[in-house]
Protein backbone atom coordinates (compact mmCIF):
# COMPACT_ATOMS: atom_id res chain seq x y z
CA UNK A 1 0.00 0.00 0.00
CA UNK A 2 2.85 2.34 0.50
CA UNK A 3 4.51 1.43 -2.54
CA UNK A 4 1.46 2.58 -3.67
CA UNK A 5 0.97 5.95 -2.10
CA UNK A 6 4.40 6.39 -3.37
CA UNK A 7 4.01 5.87 -6.57
CA UNK A 8 1.15 7.95 -6.85
CA UNK A 9 3.11 10.59 -5.22
CA UNK A 10 5.74 10.52 -7.46
CA UNK A 11 3.33 10.77 -10.58
CA UNK A 12 1.87 13.90 -9.36
CA UNK A 13 5.20 15.42 -9.03
CA UNK A 14 6.44 14.78 -12.26
CA UNK A 15 3.29 15.79 -13.65
CA UNK A 16 3.18 19.50 -11.89
CA UNK A 17 6.88 19.75 -12.33
CA UNK A 18 6.61 19.65 -15.77
CA UNK A 19 3.88 21.20 -16.85
CA UNK A 20 3.80 23.48 -19.17
CA UNK A 21 1.63 27.48 -19.15
CA UNK A 22 -2.02 26.55 -19.12
CA UNK A 23 -3.76 30.05 -20.94
CA UNK A 24 -6.86 31.41 -19.30
CA UNK A 25 -9.14 34.34 -20.10
CA UNK A 26 -10.51 37.24 -18.74
CA UNK A 27 -13.26 35.03 -16.53
CA UNK A 28 -10.67 32.57 -15.72
CA UNK A 29 -11.94 29.92 -18.66
CA UNK A 30 -9.23 27.84 -19.97
CA UNK A 31 -8.29 27.93 -23.26
CA UNK A 32 -5.67 26.14 -25.56
CA UNK A 33 -4.00 29.44 -27.02
CA UNK A 34 -2.39 31.97 -26.19
CA UNK A 35 -4.01 34.68 -28.61
CA UNK A 36 -7.15 33.76 -27.18
CA UNK A 37 -5.53 34.48 -23.43
CA UNK A 38 -5.28 37.19 -20.90
CA UNK A 39 -3.49 34.81 -18.12
CA UNK A 40 -1.67 32.05 -18.08
CA UNK A 41 -0.71 30.23 -14.63
CA UNK A 42 2.20 27.84 -13.92
CA UNK A 43 1.94 25.01 -11.47
CA UNK A 44 5.08 23.82 -9.19
CA UNK A 45 5.03 20.84 -5.71
CA UNK A 46 6.20 22.71 -2.87
CA UNK A 47 6.64 21.66 1.07
CA UNK A 48 2.73 22.50 1.33
CA UNK A 49 1.42 20.38 -1.92
CA UNK A 50 0.97 22.57 -4.74
CA UNK A 51 2.17 26.54 -5.67
CA UNK A 52 0.24 28.09 -8.31
CA UNK A 53 1.82 31.72 -9.85
CA UNK A 54 -0.70 33.34 -12.48
CA UNK A 55 1.10 36.02 -15.14
CA UNK A 56 -0.26 38.43 -17.48
CA UNK A 57 0.39 37.71 -20.98
CA UNK A 58 3.12 40.65 -20.54
CA UNK A 59 4.93 38.52 -18.12
CA UNK A 60 3.98 40.33 -15.08
CA UNK A 61 3.04 37.79 -12.08
CA UNK A 62 -0.54 38.25 -11.25
CA UNK A 63 -0.94 36.28 -7.76
CA UNK A 64 0.46 33.60 -6.20
CA UNK A 65 -0.88 31.01 -4.26
CA UNK A 66 -0.45 27.74 -2.03
CA UNK A 67 -2.67 24.90 -2.20
CA UNK A 68 -2.61 21.82 0.41
CA UNK A 69 -5.17 20.27 -2.20
CA UNK A 70 -5.35 21.45 -5.29
CA UNK A 71 -8.24 19.50 -6.57
CA UNK A 72 -10.65 21.00 -3.46
CA UNK A 73 -8.63 24.25 -3.63
CA UNK A 74 -7.59 24.11 -0.33
CA UNK A 75 -5.26 27.54 0.16
CA UNK A 76 -2.49 27.47 3.02
CA UNK A 77 0.01 30.29 3.87
CA UNK A 78 0.32 33.59 2.38
CA UNK A 79 -1.18 34.56 -1.17
CA UNK A 80 0.07 37.83 -3.23
CA UNK A 81 -1.95 39.34 -6.06
CA UNK A 82 -0.07 42.14 -7.90
CA UNK A 83 -1.76 44.48 -10.89
CA UNK A 84 -0.23 44.66 -14.34
CA UNK A 85 2.28 47.25 -13.49
CA UNK A 86 3.77 44.78 -11.30
CA UNK A 87 2.44 46.91 -7.90
CA UNK A 88 1.38 45.07 -4.99
CA UNK A 89 -2.44 45.22 -4.19
CA UNK A 90 -3.59 42.57 -1.94
CA UNK A 91 -1.91 40.29 0.96
CA UNK A 92 -4.17 37.23 2.22
CA UNK A 93 -3.07 34.83 5.04
CA UNK A 94 -5.04 31.45 5.44
CA UNK A 95 -4.71 28.24 6.90
CA UNK A 96 -5.90 25.16 5.79
CA UNK A 97 -8.37 26.94 3.28
CA UNK A 98 -9.74 29.58 5.90
CA UNK A 99 -8.96 33.24 6.29
CA UNK A 100 -6.67 32.99 9.43
CA UNK A 101 -4.72 36.52 10.80
CA UNK A 102 -4.59 39.91 8.57
CA UNK A 103 -6.28 40.39 4.98
CA UNK A 104 -4.72 43.51 3.42
CA UNK A 105 -4.75 45.53 -0.14
CA UNK A 106 -2.72 48.50 -1.16
CA UNK A 107 -3.73 51.49 -3.22
CA UNK A 108 -0.90 51.52 -6.15
CA UNK A 109 1.32 54.00 -4.30
CA UNK A 110 1.95 51.89 -1.66
CA UNK A 111 -0.40 53.04 1.03
CA UNK A 112 -2.75 50.74 2.69
CA UNK A 113 -6.54 50.58 1.45
CA UNK A 114 -7.63 48.31 4.14
CA UNK A 115 -6.78 45.78 6.73
CA UNK A 116 -9.25 43.20 7.84
CA UNK A 117 -8.28 40.76 10.60
CA UNK A 118 -9.97 37.12 11.20
CA UNK A 119 -10.00 34.13 13.44
CA UNK A 120 -10.76 31.05 11.51
CA UNK A 121 -12.55 32.65 8.78
CA UNK A 122 -14.43 34.66 10.77
CA UNK A 123 -14.61 38.45 10.42
CA UNK A 124 -12.83 40.04 13.96
CA UNK A 125 -12.15 43.54 12.76
CA UNK A 126 -11.46 45.80 9.84
CA UNK A 127 -10.07 50.01 8.98
CA UNK A 128 -10.28 51.36 5.55
CA UNK A 129 -8.01 54.32 4.50
CA UNK A 130 -7.99 56.57 1.75
CA UNK A 131 -4.87 56.69 -0.62
CA UNK A 132 -3.41 59.72 1.64
CA UNK A 133 -3.39 57.29 4.73
CA UNK A 134 -6.53 58.73 6.43
CA UNK A 135 -9.00 56.76 8.23
CA UNK A 136 -11.85 55.96 6.53
CA UNK A 137 -15.75 54.68 7.26
CA UNK A 138 -15.11 51.13 6.75
CA UNK A 139 -16.70 49.28 3.67
CA UNK A 140 -17.31 45.54 2.69
CA UNK A 141 -14.73 44.37 0.61
CA UNK A 142 -16.87 42.66 -2.00
CA UNK A 143 -20.07 43.97 -3.04
CA UNK A 144 -22.42 42.06 -4.31
CA UNK A 145 -24.30 43.68 -8.00
CA UNK A 146 -28.17 43.84 -7.53
CA UNK A 147 -31.32 44.18 -9.72
CA UNK A 148 -33.20 47.56 -8.87
CA UNK A 149 -35.41 47.14 -6.53
CA UNK A 150 -33.65 43.76 -5.31
CA UNK A 151 -34.08 40.04 -5.32
CA UNK A 152 -37.73 40.56 -4.80
CA UNK A 153 -38.34 42.83 -8.08
CA UNK A 154 -36.02 40.96 -10.15
CA UNK A 155 -38.20 37.12 -9.94
CA UNK A 156 -40.96 39.88 -10.31
CA UNK A 157 -39.89 40.56 -13.58
CA UNK A 158 -39.04 37.40 -14.65
CA UNK A 159 -42.84 35.87 -13.62
CA UNK A 160 -43.82 39.22 -16.18
CA UNK A 161 -41.83 38.37 -18.94
CA UNK A 162 -41.21 35.31 -19.02
CA UNK A 163 -43.25 33.32 -21.84
CA UNK A 164 -43.54 29.65 -20.94
CA UNK A 165 -42.67 27.48 -24.46
CA UNK A 166 -43.60 24.28 -23.33
CA UNK A 167 -45.08 22.57 -20.04
CA UNK A 168 -41.68 21.79 -18.74
CA UNK A 169 -41.12 22.43 -14.47
CA UNK A 170 -38.43 22.84 -13.05
CA UNK A 171 -35.58 24.97 -12.21
CA UNK A 172 -32.85 26.66 -14.59
CA UNK A 173 -29.40 27.71 -13.27
CA UNK A 174 -28.14 30.68 -14.98
CA UNK A 175 -24.55 32.41 -14.69
CA UNK A 176 -24.33 35.73 -15.70
CA UNK A 177 -21.47 38.86 -15.82
CA UNK A 178 -22.83 41.84 -13.81
CA UNK A 179 -21.06 44.36 -15.89
CA UNK A 180 -19.68 47.81 -14.45
CA UNK A 181 -22.61 49.87 -16.68
CA UNK A 182 -25.14 47.37 -15.09
CA UNK A 183 -25.45 45.49 -18.54
CA UNK A 184 -25.44 41.58 -18.14
CA UNK A 185 -23.31 39.38 -20.53
CA UNK A 186 -21.67 35.93 -20.91
CA UNK A 187 -24.73 34.06 -20.11
CA UNK A 188 -23.93 30.30 -19.20
CA UNK A 189 -26.47 27.61 -18.52
CA UNK A 190 -25.42 25.73 -15.22
CA UNK A 191 -28.38 23.96 -15.17
CA UNK A 192 -31.02 23.80 -17.68
CA UNK A 193 -34.56 22.12 -18.54
CA UNK A 194 -34.48 21.87 -22.35
CA UNK A 195 -33.75 24.20 -25.40
CA UNK A 196 -36.83 26.39 -25.81
CA UNK A 197 -36.78 26.85 -21.36
CA UNK A 198 -33.06 27.69 -21.40
CA UNK A 199 -33.53 29.75 -24.97
CA UNK A 200 -36.33 31.74 -23.51
CA UNK A 201 -34.38 32.78 -19.94
CA UNK A 202 -31.65 33.58 -21.28
CA UNK A 203 -33.86 36.36 -23.54
CA UNK A 204 -35.63 37.16 -20.32
CA UNK A 205 -32.21 38.11 -19.08
CA UNK A 206 -30.68 39.71 -22.04
CA UNK A 207 -34.00 42.35 -21.94
CA UNK A 208 -33.12 43.40 -17.88
CA UNK A 209 -32.84 46.94 -17.05
CA UNK A 210 -29.42 47.45 -16.04
CA UNK A 211 -28.55 46.28 -12.78
CA UNK A 212 -26.18 48.29 -9.68
CA UNK A 213 -23.09 47.04 -10.23
CA UNK A 214 -20.89 45.18 -7.99
CA UNK A 215 -17.85 46.07 -6.58
CA UNK A 216 -14.68 44.76 -5.26
CA UNK A 217 -12.57 46.95 -2.46
CA UNK A 218 -14.69 50.14 -3.32
CA UNK A 219 -14.14 49.66 -6.66
CA UNK A 220 -17.14 49.15 -9.51
CA UNK A 221 -16.01 46.16 -11.19
CA UNK A 222 -17.77 43.42 -13.48
CA UNK A 223 -18.83 40.64 -11.50
CA UNK A 224 -20.03 36.73 -12.25
CA UNK A 225 -23.45 36.19 -10.81
CA UNK A 226 -25.50 33.01 -10.76
CA UNK A 227 -29.15 32.61 -9.89
CA UNK A 228 -32.09 29.91 -9.75
CA UNK A 229 -34.97 30.28 -12.03
CA UNK A 230 -37.62 27.68 -10.86
CA UNK A 231 -40.54 27.56 -13.79
CA UNK A 232 -43.95 25.97 -12.11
Amino acid sequence: MKNCILVAFLFLSLTFNAQEKIYFTKDFKEVKSPDLATYYSTYKDSLKGVKRETYFMSGVKRNSIYFTNYKKRIIDGVSYEWNSDAVLVKKETWQKGKKQGVFETYYTNNRTKRTETYDNDQFISGHCYNDGGQEIEFYPYYEKPEFPGGAKEFYKYISQSFKKPNDAKGTIKVKFVVQTDGKLREFEILEGLNYDMNVEVLRVLHSSPAWTPGRLDGEIADISYSIPITIK
